[in-house]
């Protein structure tokens, strides 16, 4: 049995003032290079990780990052926080009552930017090497997967992205906003199933047809009746005379902590019922978007940088880089969101140029593609190589996203045209 004593807390203070130091300090340099903050957050564990520190400094590595049972599973507990936290986050930006009340452009681009990296991306997948596979998986769970994992949008990005440009009120994007909450429920939804098929010891149909009926039925519950719920229990707290807003914030979290544990009884992981309270805090009455704001601020500048930074820790990114296969992965998980945006706004009567738009902005993976790659590697679904490539793909798209979507709007004459020092054109 293990116990904590004196010397696990100190290192563990300590592991936690690098960790979250080195990847604020990261993701702030990359912030004002135009670079999202978690390619410096994960860049931060790299560093301190196996594959930079480790081969300059390994007695100090393995100093501060022991592999002691104890004093891992207390980084990892806190890095599992970062990972609950992040989708509670995630789920404030979807909408799904505004979703379906947009009409059926938005509907059809949402699912549409899901089958079709799926539909493209899972028979290119099972042709992989079975050494890539995890020790979990079997072919057509793996090849399923992989094909989840590149169809899931990260509406964060998205986000930021078109308020950059001013284009979040627009009509343009709105539809994307809305089309984008579609695809992260559908997608979240059928990765959390394919994660339970492909986890299952032995399939059985009826246990498999019960899990699916209930993700989708606590899902269903949740968006047409846990908003309102919240929006009741937000509007009684604040009667109350409890410090406010920290009663909100800890009534929101709690709603996540139940919905995430309601989840993995059910045989689902517990990352989908974050997701979902996230999406019910999001649009709840009594939950002000100041509040939203200040809970998302505080878990993404303690508990989501120690997540991605504390990847790092556990992967060799120089040994796990295989070109040909992020290359692949990139060009499936890249090129399929973006058809499918693309065909699903076609689909839905949206004009040529902002089908275009439409399916750039469905391009990025970010930090929803890291989160399903690092759920799947802790599940020995896959190995450390296809870990790297989602990673990579996950950056390279998120990176590339604001300048495409930005040029693609100033075709269309959605933004101001850019002098070419970078700045706006002065218009009179």
């Amino acid at each position: 049995m293990h116990y904590l004593d004196e010397s696990h807390i100190l290192l563990f203070l300590l592991q936690l003032i690098v960790l979250l130091g080195v990847a604020r300090i990261f993701g702030a340099l990359c912030e004002e290079a135009g670079i999202p903050a978690l390619a410096g957050e994960i860049l931060a564990g790299v560093v301190l990780g196996p594959t930079l520190f480790g081969r300059l400094a390994p007695g100090a590595q393995a100093w501060l990052f022991p592999h002691d049972a104890v004093q891992s599973t207390m980084l990892e507990t806190v890095s599992w926080l970062g990972v609950f936290f992040l989708l509670l986050a995630s789920g404030f930006h979807v909408d799904v009552g505004h979703a379906l009340k947009s009409g059926k452009a938005s509907l059809l681009i949402g699912i549409v930017g899901v089958v079709v990296p799926i539909v493209v991306g899972a028979p290119v997948f099972a042709m992989l090497d079975p050494s890539l596979m995890g020790e979990a998986a079997r072919r057509g769970s793996f090849a399923m997967f992989l094909g989840v994992a590149g169809s899931i949008t990260a509406i964060s990005v998205v986000a930021r992205a078109l308020g950059d440009l001013g284009l979040s009120r627009t009509p343009e994007g709105n539809l994307a906003l809305s089309a984008c909450a579609v695809n992260d429920l559908f997608g979240w939804l059928l990765f959390t199933i394919v994660m339970s098929v492909a986890t299952a010891t032995e399939l059985v149909p009826t246990q498999l047809a019960l899990t699916i009926l209930g993700a989708i039925g606590f899902v269903g519950v949740c968006i047409f009746i846990g908003s309102r719920v919240i929006g009741l229990a937000a509007s009684g707290v604040q009667h109350t005379r409890l410090s406010q807003p920290a009663a909100i914030q800890a009534l929101v979290v709690g709603a996540g902590l139940v919905c995430g544990a309601a989840t993995q009884w059910l045989g689902i992981h517990a990352i989908l019922g974050f997701f979902i309270a996230g999406t019910m805090a999001g649009t709840a009455q009594g939950v002000s978007d100041e509040m939203r704001e200040s809970l998302s601020d505080t878990m993404h500048a303690v508990f989501v940088p120690l997540f991605f930074a504390t990847l790092g820790l556990k992967i060799d990114f120089i040994e796990g880089m295989d070109i040909a296969v992020a290359a692949l992965f990139t060009a499936v998980a890249v090129g399929g969101k973006f058809i499918g945006a693309w065909l699903g706004a076609r689909m839905g009567g949206v004009p040529q140029g902002r089908s275009v738009l439409m399916g750039l902005i469905f391009m990025p993976g970010g930090a929803m593609e890291i989160v399903v790659a690092t759920l799947a590697l802790e599940l020995k679904l896959i190995e450390q190589t296809v870990f790297v490539a989602i990673v990579f793909a996950a950056l390279l798209s998120s990176i590339a996203a604001g300048p495409l979507i930005g040029m693609q709007a100033r075709k269309l004459g959605l933004v101001e045209p850019r002098k070419p020092d970078g700045l706006p054109a002065r218009t009179f």
